[in-house]
């Protein structure tokens, strides 16, 4: 942000000066000071709903998502019918995990105008809402795609190209997260172990050059493309011009500028991974890796992607980053526990807080500690308190905390004795990170594959027995693990072994996650030869 100004006082009280003044401001990314301009035209009663929503919108660009809230409110009952203010309450309700009215308010801006933006942003976040199955998923990323396509220029039809068989097939992998190690767990598992005589390895970097490529061991033979500053059409070009046989994306909709590039065929197999724990519902998808524990069978009607299977958790990963030594459960101290949440707030759902709070209701003395980056704002702290005073917990019993740089973020974990698993949206390098920290993990196979996450990195590990059938018996092994004496030595034994256990599991056997990963490489891209060779033959009868 750019360096305070020095406003007029007092301010004017002419309306359209202020208006104009919060404008320029804003433009400026004067937030702070826009603020106070857009206070004196509520205090004079100037406020126009255009008012109120540029107020929410530099209120959210700061992170006060709870106050923002009330400004989106406020423009509503101005003028109900404005789809602008329904897509950003939105946006900020989602930011404080209240999914479903998220997602309420996202389908009216979506039908009050013709905008692209409402869909993209209700895409984007309706595997996290409880209330929307795997039907209205698809349905809705459905939806999406097709206003996308009518949007995007017309083109002529795309021959599926496949390159000459070489030596070595050649893999590409499309990433803005190559430069965050800790995030990049399973991926960098799998790329630093590439059988290079096997494959060529392609990486096609949007992530800022400047910050490098952490836990990426350099390989001679591989190569990198900086592609943080190409438009969608210059890197398809370049995907296309490079010879890769197969694209791998790992970003899918964490990075909604990159979808318009799976409009169209940029490689001759197009895989999802890493990223993708839903149908992308873009033709430019052809597969999507997942593993039996995420993907039931029977389930493939919901994906617009063929389903790849791989024999272990499809998030098996390597810790090479930094992290703090495992220490003692913090019980054995406080005699009591402390369970603990370090995903980001959009995950905690109301369905999460209301079986939270009856964890902490039915188990006298817990504390609960949860830790995100919404969390820093004194206003946002003061909203989850809120919500778990409607449920009947005393603000007390919780710890509220801000982000961290992350070997201090990874330090939480010694005050946590149990971790909670968020659902229907999971933790994923939350719950790697808190096993890889000693601390078990409850969660529950849920009905879609965002919910089964944790349950699938947990399978192979001494942690198995933390996967409960539903979210009543994750509620039930909670409270009893919270009112059994014998809890504190039973996990002072398990946390004091289950990092060298980890390593030893397949849940870190990245090894093998490469030997699969190359397996299903070669199976489509054989599948794909074979089936080029049949049609030839019958366009020959």
């Amino acid at each position: 942000m750019a360096a305070p100004v020095n406003l007029p006082d007092p301010l004017p009280a002419d309306p359209a000066v202020l208006e104009r003044l919060a404008a320029d401001l804003v433009q400026q990314d004067q937030l702070l000071p826009a603020l106070r301009v857009y206070d004196r035209l509520i205090d004079l009663g100037a406020a126009t709903e255009a008012t109120w929503c540029a107020t929410g919108n530099a209120l959210s660009e700061l992170g006060e998502y709870a106050q923002a809230i009330g400004a989106y409110e406020h423009s509503l009952r101005c003028q109900p019918n404005n789809p602008e203010a329904h897509h950003d309450l939105g946006r900020v309700l989602y930011k404080l995990g209240d999914a479903d009215r998220a997602a309420n308010h996202l389908e009216q801006a979506a039908g009050q105008c013709d905008l692209l933006q409402p869909w993209q942003s209700l895409a984007t976040i309706i595997p996290g809402c409880p209330g929307s199955g795997p039907e209205r998923i698809l349905e809705i990323r459905q939806a999406f795609v097709s206003r996308l396509m009518a949007e995007m220029p017309v083109r002529e039809p795309e021959r599926r190209a496949v390159a000459g068989s070489g030596s070595r097939l050649r893999v590409g992998y499309l990433s803005a997260h190559f430069h965050l190690s800790h995030y990049m767990k399973p991926v960098w598992g799998l790329i630093n172990r590439h059988d290079r005589n096997a494959f060529e390895v392609q990486l096609f970097c949007d992530s800022p050059a400047a910050a490098g490529l952490p836990g990426y061991v350099r390989h001679p033979r591989d190569r990198v493309h900086d592609t943080a500053g190409l438009d969608n059409d210059e890197l398809a070009e370049l995907i296309r011009a490079s010879g890769v046989q197969i694209l791998v994306d790992l970003s899918a909709y964490s990075v909604p500028q990159r979808l318009p590039l799976f409009t169209r065929r940029v490689a001759p197999v197009t895989i999802a991974w890493f990223n993708a724990f839903a149908t992308s519902g873009l033709p430019g998808f052809d597969y999507i890796v997942g593993d039996e524990r995420v993907v039931y069978h029977g389930e493939e009607r919901f994906f617009t992607e063929t389903i790849l299977r791989l024999p272990m958790s499809y998030l098996t990963f390597e810790v090479t980053h930094s992290a703090p030594p495992v220490g003692p459960p913090p019980c054995l101290q406080n005699r009591y526990l402390t369970f603990g949440s370090l995903v980001a707030q959009y995950k905690i759902t109301p369905p999460v807080l209301d079986a939270w709070a009856e964890i902490l209701r039915r188990s006298d003395g817990t504390r609960l500690l949860l830790a995100n980056t919404a969390l820093r704002s004194v206003h946002n702290r003061s909203y989850v308190c809120e919500r778990f005073a409607e449920r009947g917990v005393d603000a007390e019993r919780l710890i509220l905390e801000g982000p961290a740089e992350h070997f201090a973020y990874l330090e939480k974990y010694s005050r946590i004795d149990v971790a909670l698993d968020a659902f229907p949206y999971n933790g994923g390098t939350t719950t790697m990170e808190a096993i890889w920290q000693g601390v078990p993990v409850l969660t529950f196979a849920g009905d879609r594959w965002a919910s089964r996450t944790s349950p699938s990195l947990l399978h192979d590990t001494p942690l198995r027995a933390f996967v409960a059938a539903d979210v009543r018996s994750e509620i039930e092994r909670a409270v009893e693990l919270a009112r059994d004496p014998a809890t504190s030595a039973r996990l002072a034994a398990l946390r004091g072994q289950l990092r060298s256990s980890l390593q030893n599991s397949p849940a870190c056997n990245v090894g093998a996650l490469a030997r699969g990963m190359e397996c299903l490489y070669q199976t489509v891209w054989h599948g794909l030869l074979v089936g080029r060779v049949a049609a030839a033959g019958t366009a020959n009868q």
